[in-house]
């Protein structure tokens, strides 16, 4: 959830569904999946409101996502706790540290989605934090209709840097099978607080 900080630094986000992203991006032609506490609800299948949602796209395809776009939305890079906008005649050489854009229609507009860019392509799913990790993209995620959901150990693995309460995991323990908690176990620090959880 946005905390008042950033509500204060950066204005509110509207609410957005699934769905909203699957309107959005309906006809286009490149690899993108929701990643996220959306997942992992979808994973509970329980649904809640979010302070945001993730799109998830191959950082490789942003061009093509710009060209999707056209100039009806504002796509502003986020990195290093900054935002700077990326106008149309601008390169996709991002600013460093660039891991989203996110998106609105106008100055007086909230916020819509944060697209997540990713070192996968449309074939194959690398992990962020280290892309020695792979699997086939398929693998990585399921689909409900026109929507693909990150799976959750996916989202954990990416979550278990910024999520070290244990509170955090349990949520979302019913939605892993052994091959998933043993999966994410192998991309956790020796010393990581999940790893009692996640062990038989």
């Amino acid at each position: 959830m946005q905390s008042d900080e950033q509500l204060e630094l950066y204005g509110a986000w509207a609410e957005r569904w699934p769905s909203d992203a699957a309107e959005l991006l309906d006809g286009y032609s490149g690899a993108w999946w929701i990643g996220g506490g959306w997942a992992i609800d979808h994973a509970l299948q329980q649904r809640r409101p979010h302070g945001d949602i993730d799109i998830v796209i191959p950082r490789s395809e942003l061009s093509l996502l710009r060209g999707w776009l056209g100039g009806k939305w504002q796509l502003w890079c986020a990195f290093q706790g900054a935002l700077k906008p990326l106008l149309p005649h601008d390169s996709d050489v991002l600013p460093i540290g660039t891991s989203s854009i996110w998106l609105r229609r106008s100055a007086y507009s909230l916020w819509e989605f944060e697209v997540l860019l990713d070192p996968s392509d449309a074939e194959t799913w690398r992990f962020r934090r280290d892309t020695a990790v792979t699997m086939p993209l398929e693998h990585a995620l399921v689909a409900e209709g026109d929507i693909r959901f990150a799976k959750p150990q996916i989202v954990l693995a990416y979550a278990a840097a910024d999520h070290a309460d244990v509170e955090w995991l349990d949520d979302a323990l019913p939605a892993l099978d052994a091959e998933a908690r043993a999966w994410l176990i192998e991309r956790l620090a020796d010393d990581h607080p999940w790893r009692d959880r996640l062990t038989p």
